[in-house]
Parts: structure tokens; C-alpha cells; sequence
């Protein structure tokens, strides 16, 4: 073998050992690329699934509170409306006491509500119409013993039942419908305690 085939021989085997080395580097190199690229992946599905779980468990606990906070809204309503109705139904019921309960009512509301001084008590329509005979004494000896006097209007009043007091320009509405909402609070609180036992506040 001449010298120059000695040189190419040796050029091309320290080109194959070299393009072997290459390789061999270029292998390693994209393995540990693929196996960080592997546990790269693994962190992001494990960072994904706590993720999701922790979304999850955020739907699922607004999901409680907000159940909880409408059925808490619907118990509420529903008391409420039963209140209402309880008052609503006690009101109704003075309408339909019979004339001498009605009228032993009025008169105990006049004993709470008379000024002294003179005055004038108005009533509806029905009611001027049902006086009761000798009722009319029993206003003026309610009035006399606060120390006043209670002449009776014959104009009816536009009210649903119960009385007006009028001294002096000043009105006192003392209807049931004007009661009732004076009183609603106190009412509320009352019926609450006695169906629910506790206030509503």
C-alpha cells in the first residue's frame, strides 16, 4: 500500500470513528432530551389533574353554598308568606266579629286612643249605620273620663273598619288597616317566636 492509500485508509477510519462518536453523542443527547421531555410531560398532566381536581372541588363547593343559601332564601320566603298570612287572616277576622264583640272592640281601642280636649270620631259607612243603641254614651263617657269630649261625625270616613280621631285639624287614624301596619313589625316578631320560637330578626 503506497503512502497516499495509507493516508486516505487512515482519514477515512478516524472519519468512520468520529461519524460513530457523533452518533453515539447525538443518541445520548436525544435521550436525555426525550426522558426530560418525558418527566416534563408528567408534571404537566400531574399540575393539570391537581388542577382539575382543585376546580372541581371550587364548582363543588359553590355548588353546596349556593344550594344552601336558596333553600335558605326559600325557607325565609316561605315564612314570611305564612306570617302574612297569619296576620292578613287575623285583620280579616275583626270584619266578621258579630256586632257586639265588634263594637266592645272599638270601644276598648277608644279607652287606648282618647285625648282630652274636645274631638270628633269618625267611622265608615258600615259601621254609622250599625251603631248600637246607648253606644254613642259610651264614647262620650270614655272621652269624659280622659277629660274630653267626643261628638260622633255623621260624614262616613273612607276607612275599612275601626275609628278616626280628630283634635283639632290633627287626624289619629286608628282603622284596622292602619293598626295592622303600625303594628306589623311587632306582629312579625310575635308570630315568628310563636311558630318558629325565635324572633325574625
Amino acid at each position: 500500500m503506497s503512502g497516499l492509500e495509507k493516508i486516505i485508509s487512515q482519514i477515512e477510519e478516524d472519519a468512520g470513528h468520529s461519524a460513530e462518536e457523533i452518533i453515539r453523542e447525538a443518541r445520548e443527547q436525544a435521550q436525555a432530551i426525550l426522558g426530560a421531555a418525558d418527566e416534563e410531560c408528567k408534571k404537566i398532566k400531574t399540575q393539570a389533574r391537581q388542577k382539575a381536581e382543585a376546580r372541581r372541588e371550587d364548582i363543588l363547593r359553590k355548588s353546596r353554598s349556593a344550594a344552601a343559601m336558596q333553600q335558605k332564601r326559600e325557607l325565609l320566603s316561605e315564612k314570611q308568606r305564612l306570617i302574612s298570612e297569619i296576620i292578613e287572616e287575623a285583620r280579616e277576622s275583626l270584619y266578621r266579629l258579630d256586632g257586639k264583640s265588634y263594637f266592645l272592640l272599638i270601644a276598648q281601642m277608644l279607652k287606648k286612643h282618647v285625648q282630652p280636649g274636645n274631638g270628633t270620631i269618625c267611622f265608615s259607612r258600615r259601621d254609622l249605620d250599625r251603631l248600637p243603641e246607648g253606644f254613642e254614651k259610651t264614647i262620650q263617657e270614655t272621652a269624659a273620663a280622659k277629660g274630653g269630649n267626643l261628638a260622633v261625625s255623621r260624614a262616613p270616613a273612607d276607612i275599612d273598619g275601626g275609628f278616626i280621631l280628630v283634635y283639632g285639624g290633627i287626624e289619629e287614624n286608628c282603622s284596622f288597616a292602619s293598626v295592622f301596619a303600625d303594628s306589623r313589625e311587632k306582629l312579625q316578631d310575635q308570630i315568628h317566636a310563636l311558630l318558629f320560637g325565635q324572633r325574625s330578626r
